[in-house]
């Protein structure tokens, strides 16, 4: 059956995921500061497969076979170095400076589209793809000017490469909504993260105080639940039409940055964003002829 590509619910579901993400961004921006990194990322994985795994009891889903335990730990990996990418980003970048670099996984997310997927794309996405690699470079050109800080190599790089392994993420999280039910998916995925982790966790453990679990504790919530409604609108519309949506992200996390930890955005960064936006905005609302969704069963 074919997705109504007019439907504004995978859209709005898209939008809330982003939302809930970008909250998890900001309760784990502290953690990822004061404490070890393996230990923060591994707190909150298991604390969202914890709530994951709440979810698939109450749905009473099936247990997984083997194929899907395969497949949801080759998109894990994808994940949890997204994850790690990121922390590091937000370890050493205010927080909108980091979102906004990361604001280029929907060229990738095109781009992969094609390539994994087997997506059409329009001609006008590689101008989309330069563009936006503009926007990155006056972000990372205004990263000296920040607070009069040096340039930051690992908090951009961080940044760009949590951007990649999200985008793949995302694309592997498609390909198997045809294949697995949206509560295996998210349960797997951050199951096996966390038990990918759990070394780090081991070697790196310091008792975290009680604020650190209240954080990690709502992170994951909000990361379980970022995934879900992600998942859900992945299987339900193209890639391209829903990568738009991640660029909200980058009011939220203006707002959260500035409530939580005093930050405003410099000019370089809303300027980079802008590029950046307009990008994505001419790649992912063009959309080409013949395209044609399949519709998840699950």
């Amino acid at each position: 059956m074919q997705a109504n590509q007019s439907s504004s619910a995978p859209v709005l579901a898209a939008a809330l995921g982003v939302c809930a993400l970008t909250f998890m961004d900001a309760l784990m921006k502290r953690p990822s500061m004061t404490y070890p990194l393996g230990e923060v990322i591994e707190l909150r994985y298991l604390a969202a497969s914890f709530f994951a795994a709440i979810v698939f009891l109450i749905k009473g889903e099936r247990r997984p076979t083997w194929n899907a335990l395969r497949r949801n730990a080759s998109r894990a990996l994808a994940m949890l170095t997204s994850t790690a990418c990121f922390f590091v980003a937000l370890a050493r970048l205010p927080l909108a400076e980091a979102i906004a670099l990361s604001f280029i996984a929907p060229l990738l997310l095109t781009l992969m589209g094609r390539f994994i997927l087997k997506e059409p794309i329009a001609s006008k996405s590689m101008v989309g793809v330069i563009l936006g690699l503009i926007g990155v470079v006056v972000i990372a050109l205004g990263n000296p000017m920040r607070g009069g800080h040096a340039f930051d190599l690992p908090g951009l790089a961080g940044a760009l490469g949590a951007a990649f392994f999200y985008a793949l993420s995302n694309v592997l999280m498609r390909r198997q909504t045809t294949q697995d039910s949206l509560q295996t998916i998210v349960l797997l995925s951050n199951s096996w993260a966390a038990l990918f982790c759990l070394p780090f966790l081991i070697v790196q453990w310091r008792p975290p105080t009680t604020a650190i679990w209240t954080a990690v504790t709502f992170g994951g919530l909000m990361g379980a639940c970022g995934h879900f409604c992600l998942g859900w609108a992945y299987a339900r519309a193209h890639a391209g039409r829903l990568g738009i949506l991640e660029y909200s992200a980058f009011f939220w996390g203006a707002i959260l940055g500035f409530v939580f930890f005093g930050e405003i955005p410099t000019l370089t960064t809303i300027i980079g964003a802008s590029l950046i936006l307009v990008a994505c905005i001419g790649t992912t609302g063009a959309r080409p002829r013949g395209f044609r969704l399949r519709q998840s069963k699950n």
